[in-house]
């Protein structure tokens, strides 16, 4: 994959991005610690570009959290091959 935009990304979030199955399914590695749980939805897919938020969900009501980081794999099913088009990765934080 070579059409990469991680611009929106927290700097020190993880940018290990692949493809699979012909290029219908993308491979990435987010960022989880403590109590919050990571996720990915597909934000949008035009032609020019597929567009998934990587989500990092915490607790609203405070609690006593492990400092553990850990980097969960997912795996996204495009609507079509990614082909020529450019990746584009958001990062939302939020509370559960």
């Amino acid at each position: 994959m070579t059409k990469l935009d991680v611009t929106k990304l927290p700097e020190e979030y993880p940018r290990k991005v692949w493809t699979e199955g012909n290029g219908t399914r993308i491979g990435l590695v987010a960022q989880e610690g403590g109590c919050s749980k990571a996720s990915v939805e597909i934000a949008a897919q035009t032609d020019q570009q597929v567009a998934l938020t990587m989500v990092e969900s915490t607790p609203a009501k405070q609690q006593m959290c492990t400092m553990d980081i850990r980097y969960p794999s997912f795996i996204v099913t495009l609507n079509a091959p990614l082909g020529e088009r450019t990746v584009v990765l958001d990062y939302q934080k939020r509370t559960y």
